[in-house]
């Protein structure tokens, strides 16, 4: 029995950056809900479920992308749901990054995203269906000190979502972008890593003063996003499109 007649009645979500952070909790959210889910990343975890499919994917790759994107196809027939959680962060101020880490994040962050959906979106166009989720972050809409190039990448994906928006919409094929806002991740716990080498200060501390930077008085949980990201993808909410949406608990309401 082929793949596509086994799988022919699950939904499918890719997931980029799926091993860990937003991207994991995006997929336990979507295997809970019984589709079938990709996860495109450079490194595996020991996730065991029956509908669960890793694929090594270096998002700096245009040709790595695209064989994975034919791999899907060929077994889930499909793609619903595509998320974009892959990302690196970097912590330094426009005079101390090189271009070395310029162009490694934009490749990440930005080009590795549109590769992505420029592979999987004439598959949407051509079933009249699809929802696109890309992970942007309050560096959408705000900037923080030292973080000239993330904060760049994220308004750029931010700009590539609505124009998908505008674009494909008349295909039915959605896009939208989640603000996250600092969310407790290995992206986020190595930033604090860092920071805390640079400055001297105990990564203990920097977490006390992330906290109170909250409006909430603590940082987001990953299961937060992927809740927003799973109401994104449904039927029910369809005519949410083009829409940059805030999950960052209030942060940039101030």
């Amino acid at each position: 029995m082929s793949y596509v007649r086994k799988y022919s009645m699950s939904l499918v979500a890719v997931i980029s950056g799926g091993s860990s952070g937003i991207g994991l909790a995006c997929v336990h959210k979507f295997l809970q809900n019984e589709y079938l889910v990709y996860n495109l990343d450079i490194m595996a975890n020991n996730i065991q479920h029956a509908n669960y499919h890793y694929i090594e994917t270096d998002m700096r790759n245009s040709h790595n992308i695209q064989q994975a994107v034919k791999h899907i196809i060929v077994e889930g027939g499909q793609v619903d749901t595509l998320i974009l959680s892959a990302g690196k962060h970097l912590s330094a101020p426009i005079a101390d990054t090189t271009s070395e880490q310029l162009m490694e994040l934009m490749t990440v962050n930005v080009f590795g995203a549109f590769w992505l959906i420029q592979a999987i979106i004439p598959h949407m166009v051509e079933r009249q269906r699809g929802t696109i989720i890309t992970l942007g972050s309050d560096q959408s809409t705000i900037a923080k000190n030292n973080s000239a190039v993330y904060g760049m990448t994220k308004s750029a994906l931010t700009s590539l979502t609505k124009n998908i928006a505008i674009d494909y919409g008349k295909f039915n094929v959605r896009a939208n972008c989640i603000g996250a806002g600092t969310i407790d991740t290995p992206l986020t716990r190595n930033a604090l890593t860092q920071h805390s080498k640079q400055s001297g200060i105990p990564v203990a501390q920097l977490e006390r003063e992330e906290n109170m930077l909250q409006v909430m008085g603590r940082i987001g949980k990953p299961s937060e996003v992927a809740e927003l990201a799973y109401f994104l993808s449904q039927d029910s909410v369809a005519y949410i499109n083009g829409a940059l949406i805030p999950i960052d608990g209030g942060y940039i309401a101030r």
